[in-house]
């Protein structure tokens, strides 16, 4: 299904274009945008209207002049979307484009909403405008599709962490069910406290690695005693946090001479 999209043609702003790629990014319709005159007043032929009318419905009509809730027309297409507890981190960012555009907080310098304002072109009145309009879409959609892969794979790693288990009965040791690059999120926390390493089976490189997972997310302190080097291994980091070995049976004896 296609979906006629209209927002206003000159200088654009990081709603409509954010309000546009949310569109893009969480419907299944193919997102066709005119740029019209801020004046127009027919837009019978639009099945959306954003950032332009004055008019709101909730339903067609999303000019947040005519809200007043606090919100950008990002903010509105994210809430007509629906998906506001499903990507937390999404929600946070489309809160910062509607506090810079109502005037609630400024964005700094290099945030989001400042780096889309750079899109424009010098020629607000140009064919090129449009092209970098939708240059400054791709932007948003490459930013925001990152974010919700991110969420969903985060939401994958809780799972993995659910379905792991302690590496040779050793409380102090999990293993990964399988490999996820976002573990540090959910180890050490409620639901597996005191883990001191993680091991997992790389079958890609055909190997055992092990990591010293931090105290608490965020942290560079480590929640066990660092690695030290140890010619059965293949590798050890000099920091002591991580450790190749060839197989599980070497990756074993040498955490027991780590005394973890």
């Amino acid at each position: 299904m296609t979906l006629n999209i209209a927002t206003h043609n000159k200088i654009f702003h990081a709603d409509e274009v954010t309000a546009v790629a949310l569109l893009r990014l969480f419907t299944d319709d193919e997102i066709v945008v005119h740029r019209v005159d801020h004046d127009t007043e027919d837009f019978s032929p639009y099945d959306m209207v954003i950032d332009i009318s004055k008019k709101f419905d909730g339903d067609k009509y999303f000019d947040h002049h005519q809200n007043k809730g606090g919100k950008s027309s990002a903010g509105l297409i994210w809430e007509y979307l629906g998906f506001q507890e499903d990507y937390p981190k999404i929600s946070k960012l489309i809160k910062l484009v509607d506090d810079n555009d109502v005037g609630i907080q400024k964005a700094k310098p290099f945030e989001y909403s400042n780096l889309l304002k750079c899109f424009n072109h010098s020629k607000i009145n140009s064919p090129e405008q449009d092209i970098q309009f939708e240059k400054a879409v791709d932007f948003s959609m490459t930013v925001l599709n990152s974010m919700a892969e991110f969420a969903e794979s985060l939401h994958a790693a809780k799972n993995i962490i659910r379905d792991s288990f302690m590496f040779h009965d050793n409380p102090r040791i999990l293993e990964l069910s399988e490999f996820t690059p976002h573990w540090g999120t959910y180890v050490n926390a409620k639901e597996t406290p005191n883990i001191k390493a993680v091991v997992w089976e790389d079958k890609e490189d055909d190997n055992w690695k092990v990591r010293i997972p931090a105290k608490r997310l965020g942290s560079f302190e480590l929640n066990g005693k660092e690695l030290t080097q140890d010619d059965s291994m293949k590798f050890v980091h000099s920091s002591g946090h991580f450790g190749i070995a060839k197989d599980e049976a070497t990756m074993c004896q040498y955490l027991k001479t780590q005394n973890i």
